[in-house]
């Protein structure tokens, strides 16, 4: 029963931690929040940090339901969001900026109150994330046990991935110091790269939810 709940959790969080990037995503929050004071930008991560994971819950808890009622299946999203990992990878491996660069000096000038949008949504929990959380959701009974484990578990893998988002932004400027520009590129290419792999996988995990139905 615990290792059902680890092995949630560990998906969760492995599959989650690639599309939030917060270590590629750190020199973004600090580039956007360079014009505040070192102690609104902890404050700003710290919010950002809870609103990601109030975000995915949510998207977690009502998910199942919403697909539901449009009659998508978990599998279609599945490969649905696959595909748009594997874009997001695709273009982060090329060089392709999350943000281009008129959003940033927009948000820039519009810092206050912006901690839930646009910080949080999109820029750190955007599409491909609820995507994600959606494939998450458990596919048998909600009163079941192995159910019920496995939502405990991927809630705290997106809590684990939320806390990350939260230390990488609050220490961004220290970490990027120590990296230097070289080391946050190698990390953000490794991110890109295990996010490509990732986006494979629920492609062909839905691919072959499929067939088994047909």
């Amino acid at each position: 029963m615990f290792a059902e709940f680890l092995n949630s959790m560990a998906i969760s969080f492995l599959a989650l931690f690639p599309i939030l990037n917060p270590p590629a995503m750190a020199p973004v929050f600090l580039d956007m929040t360079s014009m505040v004071s070192d102690k609104a930008r902890h404050r700003l991560a710290r919010q950002i940090g809870i609103n990601t994971f109030f975000l995915l819950l949510g998207v977690l808890i009502v998910g199942g339901w919403v697909l539901n009622i449009l009659g998508i299946s978990i599998p279609v999203i599945g490969i649905a969001g696959g595909l748009l990992l594997f874009h997001t990878a695709w273009s982060m491996l090329n060089n392709a900026p999350k943000i281009s660069p008129t959003e940033q000096i927009e948000l820039q000038t519009k810092m206050h109150d912006k901690a839930f949008f646009p910080l949080t949504m999109p820029v750190t929990a955007g599409p491909g994330s609820m995507a994600i959380t959606l494939t998450l959701v458990p596919a048998g009974h909600l009163l079941e046990l192995k159910s019920i484990l496995q939502f405990g578990g991927t809630a705290a893998g997106i809590a684990l991935a939320a806390l990350t988002v939260f230390l990488f932004y609050r220490f961004s400027a220290i970490v990027l110091r120590r990296f230097g520009k070289t080391g946050s590129a190698t990390i953000s290419k490794i991110s890109a790269f295990i996010l490509l792999a990732i986006g494979v996988q629920i492609i062909w995990n839905g691919i072959k939810e499929l067939i088994r139905t047909m």
